[in-house]
């Protein structure tokens, strides 16, 4: 499942604690409403009954009406009843149940026929003994119809609200995490261009992501300093190793020239100078890559890819034969392309060499080289011992062996593919690996074609 970003995290944090608080006030102010309401009604009930009270005179044991009594007020309408609950005077409501029995002084709510009520009875007492009851009644229709319509309309309003709130909170959250955007961006630039003099732009306002920009100037100008450290002491060390080896490699090839010189010396010699070999090869694949990444410029000129290919397997043969591997070169016309001489062909000698010492006995070595789409497309195809996939991304790394102990016994520096991928990049090509262990390894890598 994908992960969310950090801003549509934070908008919906926000956007549901906002919704939740706004649903609540929402629901407080609709009871709120309803509430104030039903009170409003129940203190107009009660004044309307005593004022229509009024117009009740007594008399001994019998009671009169005022001549212009009105039996209605403003949506109230009014009956009297007697003792016995028997109505005197007055029209009952439509719809209003007439069974509702009178209760003193307390107003209250009455639900018939799918409507409500809001009644008062008020209780009179004259005579010998005697009572008149005089009940207010009122709908609350209107109350119910506004609450309804309001809940309605929160049903609809609300969601959009929220969907607007969200909006408008991802787009401010966005703008104010844009400094964050930019900063990813010149970080990954700084990254794949691998140019630690780069630094980031920092934010007008010195707030937390002026302060974070900083810091990473900051890393990326001790990472600089340390790159450089560790580039000068390669090519420093590169330097001062290649005479004492030389040295070493030409005593023992002297050495081995004395005819003096027993059998078992010369063989211990023959491992001093093959060790001494395998050191030059190791300083002089070091002082290359050191030479690229302090910026040493390069001849670029027309080269005849397929030409230098069979120099190098022609070279490589009689490597190959020690090991009964053949070498098989399939090659189409118009190879050409811009590069480095000495870097292609020590690309091509560390691939065909690579496929020889992981290869196996009696197997077969494929160059294949054609064009497709305006560019070089090469491989180097062998049967040999194959690579785990676990090892495929990390073959790439300087000084990294899969089986240590074979790469020394072939005389390996762990620098060859790195070098390999090096020279590939720095002539805008392309090269990735396909293998199946105990089956094989293919290398295939792109240039562009003049």
């Amino acid at each position: 499942m994908k992960q969310l970003t950090i801003k549509k995290k934070i908008t919906l944090w926000y956007t549901g604690i906002i919704a939740v608080v706004l649903g609540t006030i929402l629901v407080l102010v609709l009871l709120f409403v309803d509430k104030v309401g039903i009170s409003a009604t129940e203190e107009e009930i009660i004044a309307a009954v005593t004022g229509f009270s009024s117009n009740i005179n007594f008399q001994d044991d019998s009671f009169y009406l005022d001549g212009d009594t009105e039996f209605y007020d403003d949506g109230i309408m009014f009956c009297i009843y007697d003792k016995n609950g028997r109505l005197l005077y007055g029209t009952i409501p439509t719809q209003f149940p007439e069974e509702t029995i009178l209760k003193s002084n307390t107003p209250r709510m009455i639900t018939g026929s799918n409507r409500k009520w809001m009644i008062y009875d008020s209780v009179y007492t004259y005579g010998n003994d005697e009572e008149m009851w005089v009940r207010g009644i009122t709908s609350v229709h209107s109350i119910e119809l506004f609450m309804q319509t309001s809940e309605k309309m929160l049903l609809i309003v609300f969601p959009l609200l929220i969907v607007l709130i969200g909006a408008i909170g991802y787009f401010m959250i966005k703008r104010a995490l844009r400094q964050v955007d930019l900063i990813c961006d010149e970080v990954e630039n700084i990254s794949n261009g691998k140019d630690l003099s780069k630094r980031l732009s920092l934010p007008k306002a010195k707030d937390e992501l002026y302060e974070l920009s900083e810091k990473f100037n900051e890393m990326f100008e001790r990472l600089e300093f340390s790159f450089e450290k560790e580039r000068q002491f390669t090519s420093d060390v590169s330097h001062e190793l290649r005479t004492p080896v030389a040295v070493i490699i030409s005593q023992c090839e002297y050495l081995l020239e004395n005819e003096n010189l027993s059998a078992e010396d010369k063989e211990e010699i023959a491992v001093i100078l093959k060790q001494a070999k395998r050191m030059s090869k190791l300083t002089s694949e070091m002082l290359m890559i050191a030479r690229n990444e302090q910026g040493e410029q390069h001849l670029m000129e027309k080269l005849d890819f397929g030409l230098l290919s069979e120099l190098v397997i022609e070279e490589l043969q009689t490597k190959a034969q020690e090991k009964n591997i053949e070498i098989t070169l399939q090659k189409q016309d118009d190879l050409f392309m811009n590069g480095d001489q000495t870097l292609i062909l020590r690309m091509m000698m560390n691939l065909i060499t690579n496929a020889i010492n992981y290869g196996k006995i009696n197997g077969h070595i494929h160059v294949i080289l054609k064009v497709e789409n305006d560019q070089i497309v090469g491989e180097v195809k062998d049967d040999g011992i194959g690579i785990n996939e676990e090892h495929l991304d990390r073959i790439w790394e300087r000084f990294y062996r899969i089986d240590k102990s074979r790469s020394r016994e072939n005389g390996g520096t762990g620098l060859g593919l790195s070098m390999v991928r090096w020279i590939v990049n720095l002539h805008n090509g392309t090269i990735h690996v396909e293998s199946i262990e105990g089956i094989g390894t293919s290398f295939i890598f792109r240039f562009p074609k003049i």
